[in-house]
């Protein structure tokens, strides 16, 4: 114990030292919200400011420039860059497609009311993520398509990005493939599948609420009427075809080539029809102001902030802040109720800290473990909680990297301007937040409790330490 201790760098003023770039990054966002400074880019400030309270406060700097260079390695980080610039490509390539005027056509020879525009949203990325496992690829995938489908027919932009990164979050948390799915399983040593049988229950009460809310809000918000937004004329109606860009994503998911690869595939095909259709050619392509260079342009701003997001966890974590929040919660497991209690703080206050539910599961899941195995509760039901509280308060968190990504996809697709950031639309997330109310209610009332028996746990080979 006292060498894992030892193995943390040292900071001045212990603990509250430790906490300071963490302090100083969420303090300087805060103020400048409050001071109407609401760009990503306004909140790079913040992010340099807790790298400097890093570097005052870490004895030795070398370990400092360490847990720098261990953020700015990190894999996932890496993984994001890649995903988020092609991102960006697909939804420029679907803007110059003018597929969303030919689907505006079509919606207004159907008569389609804009009332039906978040629910119709929420539901698409439902399916798109509970088929691919991935929110992201829900959001780059239908994202470029309905935002300026769904402005351009009068509606809330915030309510359609809320109803997106909520349909997004469904799969997420439900799919048998999504990364929180098998990391939640996995770290509390049980069968992923019977994990998604139990969760089943939760997600659709969640998914239920959040449904209803989409389509009240969305006639109320079409009394305001928007008829006149979707008078289009036939123009670009052969560019339905484009549609097969977010469809070959989605397939080439399902067959297991994983997002990038999927998007780099689908973007090939959309750059060979935009020439074929006449949309585009040598020059508007790789022109300074061209399509590719437009894209990662719209793109610079998040990724540059997630760098900083990166780097501030790997300052605390270096100086045992997390390890310290978790060594704290632990100590508090006195019985079922108290230890799920626990484990559901400890995600939480993990997943703001972090900005990320995915990251918040995988840190979390081993001591969540630890804290849940004494009392022998179903392994299925820590997982559950794991995972619901994780994409719970992930997806409210403003700096999470799908919400990032999201509101980087409304900036490109041209229907908000460039200071546009998930602050304006993270209260649309219902699907997140009836996750955090199920999840707490069923940890508080022991709803859905059940405990496994020596002879359950013995067939899987766990053995129960019992001190």
């Amino acid at each position: 114990m006292s060498n894992e201790k030892k193995s943390f760098a040292e900071t001045y003023g212990g603990m509250f030292g430790a906490m300071l770039p963490l302090i100083a990054m969420i303090g300087g966002m805060l103020v400048m919200v409050a001071m109407g400074m609401r760009s990503t880019k306004n909140f790079w400030g913040a992010g340099y400011l807790a790298v400097i309270a890093g570097f005052l406060v870490y004895k030795d700097k070398k370990a400092f420039q360490n847990a720098m260079i261990a953020g700015i390695r990190d894999n996932i980080f890496a993984f994001m860059i890649a995903c988020f610039l092609l991102a960006g490509v697909m939804s420029k390539i679907l803007t110059a497609s003018h597929l969303v005027d030919s689907l505006l056509w079509i919606m207004s020879k159907a008569n389609m009311s804009p009332a039906f525009m978040p629910i119709i949203c929420f539901f698409i990325c439902v399916v798109l993520s509970s088929a691919t496992g991935s929110a992201a690829g829900a959001m780059n995938t239908a994202g470029p398509i309905m935002i300026p489908l769904a402005v351009g027919m009068g509606c809330n932009v915030n309510l359609i990005c809320g109803a997106l990164l909520a349909g997004s979050c469904f799969g997420d948390n439900l799919a048998p493939i999504s990364d929180t799915t098998i990391a939640s399983s996995l770290s509390q040593e049980t069968d992923v599948m019977r994990v998604v049988k139990s969760r089943l229950k939760y997600a659709l009460i969640a998914g239920g609420v959040s449904a209803i809310a989409y389509l009240v809000l969305g006639f109320m918000g079409a009394s305001q009427g928007a008829a006149g937004a979707i008078a289009v004329d036939g123009t670009y109606a052969s560019s339905l075809v484009f549609l097969i860009l977010p469809i070959l994503v989605i397939v080439l998911m399902l067959k297991g080539s994983g997002l990038f690869t999927s998007l780099l595939v689908s973007e090939i095909v959309g750059i060979i029809l935009l020439f074929l259709f006449g949309y585009m050619d040598f020059k508007t392509l790789f022109a300074t102001d061209g399509l590719i260079a437009e894209a990662f342009n719209g793109m610079i701003g998040s990724i540059v902030f997630i760098l900083f997001i990166f780097v501030m966890v790997s300052l605390i974590s270096h100086a045992g802040v997390l390890e310290a929040i978790l060594g704290f919660m632990r100590k508090r497991a006195k019985s079922d109720r108290t230890a799920e209690i626990a484990a559901g703080a400890m995600v939480s206050i993990i997943g703001v800290a972090i900005s990320s539910g995915t990251s918040a599961i995988t840190f979390c899941g081993p001591i969540i473990r630890q804290l849940l195995r004494p009392f022998k509760i179903d392994r299925a039901r820590a997982a559950n909680l794991l995972d619901g509280l994780g994409c719970g308060v992930g997806y409210l968190v403003p700096t999470n990297p799908g919400c990032l990504n999201l509101a980087a996809i409304a900036v490109a697709s041209g229907v908000v301007t460039e200071g546009y950031n998930a602050i304006s639309f993270v209260g649309y997330n219902f699907h997140s937040m009836a996750l955090f109310v199920v999840f707490w209610f069923a940890i508080l009332t022991g709803w859905g409790r059940r405990h496994e028996t020596d002879e359950e746990l013995a067939a899987d080979g766990i053995i129960i330490d019992e001190q």
